[in-house]
């Protein structure tokens, strides 16, 4: 089996942080916004474990960045979910372009 190089990892992470943003950007439920961050996140966290991988001298470092990452990931599911059942609770939709107590 061919070993996939830091171009091709590269190239990869950041397809999927475009479609990670073409979801954030054109859905307007607030549970596939939160979704499409997590891919974002996801690409960027590839992009470290391809830096640890294939540069010298940068594995202590990515891997401490790659772990923050992940533990940040899983505070921002549990906050963004918390935030979502909570707005809709008060207004019956999660669809971010219809919640109108948010406005200033």
């Amino acid at each position: 089996m061919p070993e996939v190089g830091l171009v091709t990892a590269l190239l990869f992470a950041a397809a999927l942080f475009a479609v990670g943003l073409y979801g954030a950007i054109s859905r307007k439920a607030a549970v596939s916004i939160l979704m499409s961050l997590e891919i974002m996140l996801f690409a960027i966290t590839l992009n470290l474990i391809a830096f640890a991988r294939f540069v010298p001298g940068a594995q202590p470092h990515a891997w401490f960045f790659t772990i923050f990452l992940m533990v940040l990931g899983a505070a921002e599911v549990a906050i963004g979910l918390s935030l979502v059942v909570a707005l809709y609770r008060r207004s019956r939709t999660s669809k971010v372009d219809e919640l109108r107590e948010l406005k200033g």
